[in-house]
């Protein structure tokens, strides 16, 4: 008798478990919420995307874009261009590619003419 039960329960687990599996989602798998998604499903915004693991939405920043004060840049953009009272100095954040990720590149173009040296001076 407590062989008979005892298969039966065994046999209903497996049943359940194939069921579940035949459904499209495993047992031990959570759908997230707000918004809904499976799990390992990601969504993007801006600069934020959000994977779902195990039921709960999991934040991490996109490595797709360069991210500058709170907003996404794609790749191959000028984020900021800066040039200096006398024109002389620009300075600029472009977010280049490198490799399958998005980074920040900080350049100094420098455009004034160099001062003359001593000997210049002199020939004058």
């Amino acid at each position: 008798m407590k062989f008979a039960i005892l298969s039966m329960i065994v046999i209903a687990c497996v049943l359940a478990a194939h069921l579940s599996e035949v459904g499209g989602l495993k047992m031990n798998e959570k759908i997230c919420t707000k918004p809904k998604g499976n799990d390992g499903e990601s969504r993007t915004e801006g600069c934020l995307k959000q994977t779902c693991k195990n039921g709960v939405w999991r934040p991490s920043l996109e490595e797709t874009v360069c991210c500058y004060d709170r907003e996404a840049f794609l790749p191959n953009t000028s984020i900021l261009t800066t040039t200096s009272q006398d024109g002389c100095t620009t300075t600029s954040i472009d977010c280049r590619l490198d490799g399958d990720k998005a980074r920040m590149v900080f350049q100094v173009e420098n455009s004034c003419p160099k001062p003359a040296t001593e000997n210049q001076v002199e020939a004058l």
